[in-house]
């Protein structure tokens, strides 16, 4: 359950820059300028890609999430190309209309945790001491000790 607060602060420290970004205009007499001969054009996924990696990096500069969060982050991309990322979230994001929004980063956050496998109960029973109770003493060997 700490993870719920550490959504939350995620959110709010990466929705700052996505709220204060400025806005597309919209005019309907003016038609967009066209690219640049030979500009690459970024497509609907290529900026999904961007805003996943935007998440990514403002949940590693965040002081409010927990290492292991972090290293679940770093291990998913070190070990996933990041089209392969990208694709795994939008379709988890397709298949969980009302549940998942691009517009919420925390939200776009769970989402990428969740398709790297990331667990906060399994983390949290790791990160738990195992047992408070001492070990108990070696038994002792009858045996005669040889002088090797």
């Amino acid at each position: 359950m700490r993870f719920i607060p550490v959504l939350a602060a995620v959110a709010a420290l990466t929705a700052t820059p996505v709220l204060a970004a400025p806005k597309a205009a919209k005019t309907a007499t003016a038609p967009a300028a066209a690219p640049a001969a030979g500009a690459p054009q970024m497509g609907e996924t290529q900026q999904h890609a961007l805003m996943y990696l935007r998440v990514f990096i403002s949940a590693l500069q965040s002081d409010k999430l927990e290492q292991p969060v972090k290293g679940a982050l770093v291990g998913c991309i070190y070990n996933n190309s990041l089209s392969k990322l990208t694709d795994s979230v939008d379709k988890l994001i397709v298949d969980n209309p009302g549940k998942v929004s691009r517009d919420n980063p925390s939200q776009v956050l769970s989402a990428m945790l969740a398709v790297c496998g990331y667990q906060p109960e399994a983390a949290a029973a790791q990160a738990a001491p195992q047992s408070t109770a001492p070990a108990a003493p070696a038994a002792k060997s009858n045996a005669p000790a040889t002088g090797r």
